[in-house]
């Protein structure tokens, strides 16, 4: 896996989920991916899930760079929302092999991220 590679396809990731595209997601996703955030670690159903409950905020993701060695990709973006957080600015660690991301690491401020979850959880209770 090139770092073109391996960046590309990070960069393809993250841009199909600002655009609500779980589809692209779940076929660039490993069936073993191992997403770690927020102190846990899920798989890819629980991953694909966890993305589409954040889908209604979100409005779009606006990458800002993507730096990769070998099979590893660094995404650092925006997670643009129509909540009163606005853009969160978010970190996605890929590891990409034989074309599938098998690994990501989200990080985030989770006090500057809490603002989405309460209006989503309003949006939730109407």
């Amino acid at each position: 896996m090139t770092q073109a590679e391996s960046a590309g396809i990070a960069r393809t990731y993250i841009e199909a989920v600002g655009a609500h595209d779980l589809e692209t997601v779940g076929g660039l996703l490993s069936d073993d991916l191992a997403a770690v955030f927020a102190g846990g670690t899920i798989g890819k159903q629980e991953w694909i899930a966890a993305l589409a409950r954040l889908l209604p905020a979100l409005v779009r993701n606006e990458v800002r760079e993507v730096f990769a060695d070998g099979d590893r990709a660094c995404v650092v973006y925006d997670f643009v929302t129509d909540t009163p957080a606005g853009a969160v600015p978010c970190v996605e660690l890929v590891t990409v092999r034989e074309g599938r991301i098998t690994a990501i690491e989200l990080i985030f401020d989770r006090v500057a991220f809490a603002p989405v979850n309460e209006a989503l959880a309003a949006r939730a209770a109407r």
